[in-house]
């Protein structure tokens, strides 16, 4: 019982000590804040702290082609969030990954663990696209009808509405990332950073990292899928060298990724490179962290209101 209290009283004093860091006026977690919580992160009386999802175990199948590829009507290519469409250098391992999977050092997505936090400033920019998910119309065709993008959406939701969960995500993932172009914020909104909502996603039919991740979200909400199942991550790729943005889909004691780089749903397992910094899941904020003492270098390096998966760092 004595280690049990240990445990709570500690996870209360991170997200105290986080809480009580924070911008009055931009609600934003300096890196001095996030570090005592990346060092008690480390603490063995944390154990299992609080877990974002359930454990992630098992395998993955291949994304499958059930898509009618002549209702995407474009030919629009994947790019990798962040890195411009030629820059094949960048897409090199400045540091390659020692292992091919994810060492498991906690219970939430890619080994880690993670504290909710009511504070986390990116809660502000994803209101508007949640709340759009959950009125159930954010894929709903205008007045002058459906555009390439929303057809593609829905013909694969239609052609997956009896099909198994695992066969809807592969097949939302597959569609999204090819009905939709990757274009910065500062190219489609003119701004760092832009969290869309899905409709002004398939509006313009381009978007970055989130902006995918995003729309897939709603796309699942659509066919069935709870939010308290649905991860929002930001992480940092440690081979690449970006800030970028995933959906995280929780399927029987799994952690699949839907991301906008890879048309084959991966587990997190299999994804060595991905460094989660926070997620959201149905409005909820956390915070994650590692026990690595690398990992809690990179996170402490950067506070998170800087950081704008696709674009870097905010400045």
């Amino acid at each position: 019982m004595e280690r049990k209290n240990s445990k709570i009283i500690l996870t209360a004093i991170a997200a105290t000590s986080l809480a009580f860091g924070l911008s009055t006026s931009c609600l934003a977690a300096t890196s001095d804040t996030v570090r005592p919580v990346l060092s008690l992160l480390s603490d063995p009386l944390l154990g299992t702290t609080i877990n974002l999802l359930t454990p992630a175990v098992g395998n993955v199948a291949k994304a499958i082609g059930s898509v009618d590829l002549a209702a995407l009507n474009q030919d629009l290519a994947v790019e990798p969030a962040g890195l411009p469409r030629n820059n094949a250098t960048a897409l090199e391992a400045v540091h390659p990954v020692a292992a091919q999977t994810n060492t498991m050092s906690g219970d939430s997505v890619f080994g880690t663990v993670a504290i909710p936090f009511k504070h986390l400033a990116a809660l502000d920019k994803f209101a508007g696209p949640l709340a759009e998910i959950r009125s159930g119309k954010a894929l709903a065709c205008g007045a002058g009808g459906c555009d390439a993008a929303a057809t593609a959406v829905a013909a694969a939701e239609a052609k997956t509405a009896d099909a198994s969960l695992r066969d809807k995500i592969n097949t939302v993932n597959f569609t999204v990332n090819h009905a939709i172009r990757y274009r910065s914020d500062m190219d489609t909104y003119h701004v760092t950073d832009y969290w869309a909502k899905p409709s002004e996603t398939l509006a313009h039919q381009q978007g970055d990292c989130e902006d995918f991740a995003i729309l897939k979200m709603a796309a699942l909400y659509n066919e069935g899928v709870d939010l308290d199942h649905m991860a929002l991550v930001i992480l940092f790729d440690q081979q690449r060298h970006f800030y970028h943005a995933v959906l995280s889909v929780s399927v029987n004691g799994n952690y699949l990724i839907l991301d906008n780089m890879h048309d084959e749903v991966l587990s997190d397992k299999r994804i060595a490179e991905y460094l989660p910094l926070y997620s959201i899941v149905d409005g909820r904020g956390y915070l994650h962290g590692s026990r690595d003492p690398h990992a809690q270098a990179l996170v402490a390096a950067t506070p998170l209101v800087k950081v704008a998966p696709g674009e870097g760092e905010v400045y």
